[in-house]
């Protein structure tokens, strides 16, 4: 049971959220969300200004897409599982490969990628250990827990920073506000102080007073 939510969690960061396919090349934007580099690409072609992620809206203050080579060694690894899982649930059920049309029945522990027997014909993973499939979900649906968690904590921070800045940028506009209300009231204050200008209605009442003290005295 434990196994198959790790593998549930796994397979939603392993696919872009823009093309719904397993990531081709992951990258993370500013705000921690993670795509296909060509999905997010053609997602901002015609933006010049503001870059905002196509989950969130958080605005970018630019392309910066950070490359996430540990994910995509991920999503080889869900791949390799999600093969394995298949195959046990539902015979039928063939995964290709995009090169060769060949079902997927080997695993690159070098280059961790799942091999159709074509893929192995040198030189592409010549000295590589290659192994079946099944045989290598084994061992690295172990390693899934050390490879999902990681990821969790630092989607977690990312999220927590955008979140903390955000609150800031609120805080800063409210703080210029208050000090546009407080100039503006200042300067309404100097410019009936100012030398010339009328005089207030209870001005004559202050100096007939401050004679009739005098008078008195």
């Amino acid at each position: 049971m434990a196994a198959s939510s790790a593998l549930a969690g796994l397979q939603a960061q392993a696919n872009c959220p823009i093309c719904l396919d397993y990531l081709r090349d992951p990258v993370t934007t500013e705000c921690g969300h993670n795509f296909c580099r060509c999905c997010i690409r053609q997602s901002w072609a015609d933006l010049s200004d503001s870059f905002p992620c196509p989950v969130c809206r958080h605005p970018g203050r630019g392309r910066h897409l950070r490359s996430n080579a540990q994910l995509g060694r991920v999503i080889d690894v869900a791949k390799l599982l999600h093969i394995s899982r298949s195959k046990r649930g539902r015979r039928d059920e063939r995964h290709l490969c995009e090169k060769h049309n060949r079902v997927l029945t080997l695993f690159c522990e070098e280059d961790l990628q799942v091999l159709c027997p074509a893929c192995v014909r040198p030189p592409d993973h010549r000295g590589h250990r290659v192994r079946p499939a099944e045989e290598a979900a084994s061992q690295h649906r172990q390693r899934l827990g050390s490879y999902v968690e990681p990821l969790k904590r630092q989607l977690a921070v990312v999220q927590q920073l955008v979140a903390t800045q955000d609150r800031r940028l609120l805080e800063l506009g409210e703080q210029v506000q208050c000090h546009r209300q407080k100039l503006a009231s200042e300067f309404e204050h100097l410019n009936r102080s100012a030398p010339g200008s009328e005089p207030s209605a209870q001005s004559p009442t202050r100096g007939s007073n401050s004679r009739n003290c005098e008078i008195t005295t």
